[in-house]
């Protein structure tokens, strides 16, 4: 994967002016943008480093201007399987594309769970939980009034480094609501486990 950057407003006003400036000020390519409640809009391109941070300042003083800024982040190297949890190429507020792909995971190990208040924060979160232990992806659940949960499993010594990585990284940039591993998740936890549904090849 190239370069992600994230820009995230509280409103669609700004957030549509921060895309239009970030697309504008470098070479980048838009991958998708989602709503998640609570007004917060959050938006995603990708690219070569310096493009994406040249193009993500301009979209959040382009956003500020008319809006209000909730969060904005570069990451520079992110791990491959993050492309599970961007959004797929579509507007807010003109819906979403049908994913190429839909996945459920089934839970047989160790739970690690990152709440955030953004979407931004836990992009970041999962990243760093999938670089810092031998964990993978469950899903991410975004269930309204801006709250996104990611969800890891793996060995049980693993998803605690995963998360106190995760719950560090998120809290950097942006709000962490509440973090938890369950050694040991019943069955019937495994069922409200969230899909992940992504398209192929948009970054």
């Amino acid at each position: 994967m190239k370069a992600i950057g994230l820009l995230e407003t509280k409103g669609l006003i700004g957030n549509i002016e921060g895309l239009d400036a970030m697309m504008k000020a470098a070479q980048v390519d838009y991958v998708g943008g989602l709503t998640l409640g609570a007004g917060l809009v959050a938006m995603v391109v990708t690219g070569d480093v310096g493009a994406v941070k040249a193009s993500v300042a301009a979209g959040a003083a382009a956003a500020e201007k008319v809006g209000e800024l909730f969060c904005q982040h570069v990451i520079p190297r992110p791990h491959k399987d993050l492309i599970k949890f961007l959004p797929l190429r579509g507007a807010p507020a003109g819906g979403h594309a049908k994913p190429d792909v839909v996945e459920s995971v089934p839970l047989t190990q160790a739970l690690g769970i990152v709440e955030t208040n953004g979407f931004t924060a836990s992009i970041e979160a999962a990243d760093a939980m999938l670089k810092a232990a031998q964990v993978s992806l469950v899903g991410q659940a975004r269930i309204g009034a801006g709250l996104v949960t990611a969800l890891v499993q793996g060995e049980v010594g693993a998803v605690e480094a995963a998360v106190d990585a995760g719950s560090a990284a998120a809290q950097a940039i942006g709000t962490v609501v509440s973090c938890h591993v369950i050694p040991r998740p019943h069955g019937a936890v495994g069922e409200t486990m969230p899909d992940m549904k992504y398209g192929e090849g948009h970054v």
